[in-house]
């Protein structure tokens, strides 16, 4: 018996190196060695620099994004979720070690005036050798979803981090627009006190009221427009921070203090390795992988080995002590196609996987190279917008001098502090604009 089950042993030994595994290819697909949006040619990827919404160099903002990190609930459903997977992963690895059970037990005979205690216990020890990787095959199928689950925490994550900033710098915006847009309606009332005053004085018709009527309204209706919009934008940055949006009081800086960063472009290449929905759906993709060994290796033998050690004490009697030895082998003969289902299964799956890597690396490479295009476009933007403020000043002081010099009245004075005020919007608007596809293009790009 000794002998045959060294013999099994050695040959166990010797087939445990097998797996039925496929080797991992990743999918092929024309990667491009550049952006189209630019010119020149990106840089290769440096060591991790540091979180993009510190590129800002703003404080407040990074003492937000802090208890965002924190306190953000998706994110801490996420981190749960990983557990899960881990813990998965632990209970699929154990069928790769030995497995020993023990029971025990006592019991009290009474014959005549006489009584016998006899205690017994049994102790069993098992493993099932793994000679064609299936075991094995299905442990680094759990650990690659495990790690799957660990980037689509860290997708969540660029998620939160890149709507958190867009919140933050859209609230600025939405505050300096108020404070533009009451300007603005003092102004419009001015100019109403103005006509009205001309009106009972026969100096213009009732159209012309009625018309500066219209116009104070229109901004008074853009300007609750900007008080709600502010206020929705502040109650969805609260819900990030995992704040009550009744007792969230919102940003403390100005938008003036948000620096416009520059991005270091790094080639198409690196989005494979850098964005993390990229290497979730190649954890998925090396799963499905591992899966499809385990299908194969489910159409071979098993080989169980076993232990028994019992022990039986009786009284004063000396305790005796019984070993056995035990190898079960289990062939799959007919399985009604269980087995050739579940390989044909996970081999489609395989297949879906790989397509749906494909179709996830060119979003990424579309998404980058919308980035380029918003920013580009963003960037002009902001710079005619700084160039029309910059004539509006220049337009309000020559008619604060001519005003002062009497060569024109005070409604035309008004119009183009008017003028002024509408430019200075609108460059808000675009440095919002510009802010933001920043914001996009980092998240695009994975970091």
């Amino acid at each position: 018996m000794h002998t045959h089950l060294a013999i099994t042993l050695t040959l166990s030994l010797a087939l445990s190196a097998c797996s039925l595994t496929p080797e991992y290819v990743r999918p092929q697909m024309d990667i491009p060695e550049g952006w189209s949006a630019i010119s020149t040619t990106p840089r290769p990827p440096q060591q991790e620099g540091p979180p993009f919404w510190q590129a800002f160099e703003n404080e407040d903002l990074n003492r937000v994004m802090g208890v965002a990190l924190a306190q953000n609930l998706d994110l801490q459903a996420a981190l749960h979720r990983v557990e899960q997977a881990r813990a998965q992963a632990k209970v699929a690895g154990a069928p790769l070690w030995p497995s020993l059970d023990a029971s025990g037990g006592a019991s009290r005979r009474y014959q005549d005036t006489q009584s016998e205690t006899q205690w017994q216990g049994l102790a069993t020890l098992s493993y099932e050798l793994d000679l064609w990787g299936k075991n094995r095959s299905q442990a680094e199928a759990a650990n690659y979803r495990a790690e799957a689950s660990q980037y689509d925490r860290e997708a969540l994550r660029l998620i939160i981090t890149t709507d958190t900033t867009v919140l933050y710098t859209q609230i600025l915006g939405f505050t300096e627009r108020i404070r533009v847009a009451e300007t603005n309606l003092r102004n419009a009332e001015e100019v109403l006190r103005i006509i009205a005053a001309r009106y009972r004085e026969g100096g213009v018709s009732a159209l012309e009221v009625s018309q500066q009527k219209v116009a104070v309204n229109n901004i008074r209706a853009a300007l609750t427009t900007l008080i709600a919009q502010r206020t929705t934008t502040l109650n969805a940055l609260a819900i990030l921070l995992g704040q009550v949006p009744q007792y969230f009081g919102g940003p403390e800086a100005e938008l003036s203090s948000l620096r416009v960063p520059v991005v270091n472009l790094t080639p198409p290449a690196s989005l494979l390795t850098g964005r993390p929905d990229i290497r979730s759906t190649e954890a998925g993709l090396l799963a499905v992988n591992a899966d499809i060994g385990a299908a194969r290796a489910a159409f071979f033998p098993s080989l169980q080995l076993g232990i028994d050690a019992s022990l039986i004490a009786t009284g004063l009697n000396p305790a005796t002590v019984a070993l056995s030895l035990a190898s079960d082998v289990l062939a799959p003969i007919f399985s009604g196609g269980r087995l050739e289902g579940n390989l044909e299964n996970v081999t489609a799956r395989q297949k879906e996987l790989a397509a749906q890597y494909q179709q996830t690396v060119l979003t990424a490479f579309r998404e980058v190279e919308d980035a380029l295009a918003a920013r580009k476009n963003t960037d002009q933007q902001a710079v005619l917008s700084r160039e029309s403020v910059q004539e509006a000043r220049n337009a309000y002081t020559i008619a604060k001098a001519r005003f002062d010099a009497g060569s024109i009245d005070y409604l035309t004075l008004l119009e183009t502090q008017r003028s002024l005020s509408q430019a200075e919007d609108e460059q808000i608007v675009a440095t919002v604009a510009q802010l933001e596809a920043f914001v996009q293009l980092r998240k695009a790009l994975g970091s």
